[in-house]
């Protein structure tokens, strides 16, 4: 038997949601490979042409722009978890109902957004702000700014493309659309180097292809489940109540991880200047080089545990997790550790060395830091695909709270390495308590819970014989 005979047999022997899952992680690795090539060219290219300022001007209105994204209150992902039930059982017309209603949400929410930040940007003073002290970037900040987090609020509505994939079970779909939006985004970073552009032509060369190839993505899908039509988008009342209760605790949780990815940036420019956010800036995009991997095998498990937790497969979830740990630990947190004794010389090749690299205190806080972070990721996983949101949420906004207190606290004396103590002392209520604890009691309850659902299965034949 040839070898690729023997391949076809054993993937024509996998259930499928293996294949699903399987087809996911293969898409997810290549695009987030290309990913990281873009990554590697655009970087060098922005510093070099825009300067340490404007590039770290750069990096805190990205933070803005993330921490925009909370405005949905988590009805996206709220979304997802509802339509990959309806789809699992199904129940067609229910997830024509569900999109259409978050679609209107979505498209409201952007609309309100835009308009808050057309009137807010104007009267603000960002040269004081962010303590620039280049008379270009002071002259072009109020419209970088503007520019940017206009094209953030366009990208509320066309994020429902990755929802709907990945309730569909077509994450594929997603990723390849998300490799295209990094290699459009390189070349328009490219463009802008090469014409010698400011950093309004940056910010629109690096947005504009990520949501055209969403926009692009989300139109294929909606015209093969037959959903390409304006009329869709109504506004169900019902509907919207259902997913807000599902979806504020979603949303809750979405606003700490934007703030622990945003918040940082921002402590840092407005307390430290905006040239302070490059060195940290660049140290976490090193270790976000292995988020990606994990990433790459974790993101496929949260619609596949929404779909056994709808089928009842509790068994699965449980393996599953421990072999997401297992992963975790071995492709990802042993690597980066290796990484971490190298990443003051890579970054120095990576952008030079005339740029502002972190110090080594900083990467090493910053590899503890991620590395918490991933052990958190495959607990909040299972918790985000079973819908069991409600108590985790809780024990996020304690550590919000603490690490947003302690981040203002340190960061003047202890600078950028103030800024991650404080995120990880912080963390530990969530991570702990919010997480594993809670993942925890979740199985316990549901293997008690099928087990009673095997014994009332068991009993009907008798009871009715």
């Amino acid at each position: 038997m040839s070898l690729l005979e023997s391949i076809r047999q054993r993937v024509r022997g996998l259930s499928g949601r293996r294949k699903t899952v399987g087809l996911f992680v293969a898409t997810s690795l290549c695009a987030r490979t290309v990913g990281i090539c873009c990554q590697m060219f655009q970087i060098p290219l922005a510093v070099k042409a825009l300067g340490q300022e404007a590039f770290g001007l750069w990096m805190t209105i990205t933070g803005i722009g993330y921490m925009l994204t909370f405005a949905d209150i988590g009805m996206g992902q709220g979304a997802q978890n509802k339509l990959a039930e309806a789809f699992a059982s199904g129940g067609t017309n229910r997830a024509r109902e569900l999109f259409g209603s978050v679609a209107a949400f979505l498209v409201l929410v952007g609309l309100i957004l835009a308009t808050v930040v057309a009137c807010l940007v104007p009267a603000l003073n960002f040269t004081a702000l962010f303590h620039l002290t280049n008379p270009a970037v002071q002259i072009e900040a109020p419209w970088a700014i503007t520019v940017s987090l206009l094209l953030f609020c366009l990208g509320f509505p066309l994020g429902l493309a990755q929802r709907l994939a990945y309730s569909r079970q077509r994450g594929w779909m997603h990723n390849i659309a998300q490799g295209l939006g990094g290699i459009g985004s390189l070349s328009g970073v490219f463009l802008a180097a090469h014409f010698h552009k400011g950093l309004v032509e940056f910010i629109v060369g690096a947005q504009i292809p990520g949501l055209l190839a969403n926009a692009v993505l989300l139109s294929i899908q909606l015209i093969q489940l037959g959903w390409f039509k304006l009329r869709l988008i109504r506004w169900h009342w019902e509907t919207i109540r259902e997913l807000l209760g599902l979806g504020a605790y979603f949303g809750l949780a979405q606003v700490q991880n934007i703030l622990l990815n945003a918040f940082p940036q921002l402590i840092i420019s407005t307390c430290l200047g905006a040239a302070a956010v490059t060195p940290y800036n660049l140290a976490q995009r090193f270790f976000n080089l292995f988020a990606i991997v994990q990433n790459a095998f974790l993101l496929p498990l949260w619609p596949a545990y929404t779909e056994a937790k709808a089928r009842g497969e509790f068994g699965w979830i449980r393996r599953t997790l421990t072999r997401s740990l297992r992963a975790t630990g071995f492709f990802t947190i042993l690597p980066m550790a290796f990484g971490a004794l190298f990443a003051k010389k890579l970054l120095g090749l990576w952008v030079g060395r005339h740029t502002a690299l972190p110090s080594e205190s900083l990467i090493w806080l910053l590899f503890s830091w991620n590395a918490l972070g991933f052990f958190t990721q495959c607990f909040g996983y299972l918790l985000m695909g079973v819908s069991e949101m409600k108590r985790n949420t809780y024990y996020s906004l304690l550590s919000t709270g603490l690490i947003a207190g302690l981040m203002t606290i340190i960061v003047r004396p202890l600078g950028r390495e103030g800024v991650v103590i404080a995120m990880i002392i912080g963390y530990m209520p969530f991570l702990i308590l919010g997480n594993v604890a809670e993942t925890i009691r979740y199985l316990r309850r549901a293997r008690g819970e099928n087990k009673t659902s095997v014994v009332l299965t068991e009993s009907i034949p008798s009871a009715v014989e």
